[in-house]
């Protein structure tokens, strides 16, 4: 994404010294009485810990899904899961089958 098609807010944000930036190559999730956690990791080292009521989560996973859709459709490309590519690396196909 080039500078100038970042929304300004996120571009500001960015920006900001103030505002801690945390890069992430996993997580998980874990669901409270009223809220979800997601513990962010870089490797398996935490990095960060971020809880949001279920609206905010579940409307967050909503536009990363048509973040990953436009990505998807614009490069020809399909981005696997984590749980593919795991599955993949540890000797089976992407359904879990073993591969010889």
């Amino acid at each position: 994404m080039k500078r100038e098609d970042v929304p300004t807010e996120i571009g500001q944000a960015l920006e900001s010294s103030e505002i801690p930036k945390i890069y992430a190559n996993s997580f998980s999730c874990a669901l409270g009485i009223g809220d979800v956690a997601i513990l962010l990791k870089n490797g398996n080292k935490a990095v960060g810990v971020v809880n949001m009521s279920f609206t905010i989560a579940k409307t967050l996973s909503m536009k990363l899904q048509e973040l990953i859709a436009f990505l998807e459709a614009k490069s020809g490309n399909r981005i696997m899961i984590s749980d593919e590519i795991g599955k993949m690396l540890s000797g089976g196909d992407t359904d879990g089958n073993r591969i010889q």
